[in-house]
């Protein structure tokens, strides 16, 4: 629970970050005014911060428990685990960076997707790995599931760019064509409309074929997949 906990914190806090003026400079989220719109640029460049350190605080105050337990509750797989959610998080702040230092620039494909893959498939390839690690499951299927995480992460944000361009701003709850007006370079400018749902399409396949292996087994894991690719916020 405690790395769960720690996950959402720093997705809360990248999002937090997301929205403020340097970064995307979106004024909603979810349909309600963003952190720095309602409580003010500082207040939310700290709480930023704040979610970012308590994150990590959390996970040690799970490994302090375990060690004073002497070793008795999974910490093996625990220091592992928190290896991965610390090069994660690095991940996602690289490909971050990487998307608004390169607005309005013309990149190769190799490049957009190298941003997609850390910028927001980062955590969701961590959460799939973290999970497996925690359950104490063998070098193999933490590889296998890594390669579907690394597909559900792209397919997401390929969908985000989808819904940048055609979603419903009330069912989304941020506004549309904000990427076009930033000149962002996402797969619906790369690859246009028909050709980024085409992608989508191609790699949600791929995400599926990886768990056939599984059966029954991975069924939630087949449903978040279609989920990724039929969602509308």
């Amino acid at each position: 629970m405690a790395f769960a906990v720690a996950i959402e914190m720093i997705h809360n806090f990248s999002l937090i970050h997301d929205d403020l003026p340097e970064i995307d400079n979106d004024d909603f989220r979810h349909g309600k005014p963003t952190n720095h719109k309602k409580y003010g640029h500082s207040t939310a460049l700290l709480a930023g911060d704040s979610l970012l350190n308590q994150a990590y605080n959390v996970i040690s105050n799970e490994l302090s428990y375990s060690a004073q337990n002497k070793y008795k509750d999974n910490t093996k797989n625990k220091i592992r685990a928190f290896n991965e959610f610390t090069k994660a998080t690095d991940r996602m702040i690289v490909g971050e960076y990487l998307d608004t230092e390169l607005e309005g620039k013309q990149i190769s494909k190799e490049m957009l997707e190298y941003i997609h893959v850390n910028k927001t498939g980062a955590l969701l390839k961590l959460c799939v790995r973290m999970g497996a690690i925690l359950a104490g499951t063998t070098e193999k299927d933490i590889e296998r599931l890594s390669i579907y995480a690394d597909k559900i992460g792209l397919a997401f944000q390929i969908k985000d760019d989808i819904l940048s361009e055609e979603g419903n701003p009330e069912i989304t709850g941020k506004p549309v064509g904000n990427d076009k007006e930033l000149g962002k370079c996402t797969y619906v400018s790369y690859y246009g409309l028909e050709g980024a749902k085409q992608e989508l399409e191609k790699v949600i396949k791929e995400a599926i074929d990886t768990l056939e292996i599984y059966k029954e087994k991975a069924e939630f894991l087949r449903q978040l997949a279609i989920y990724i690719k039929e969602r509308q916020k």
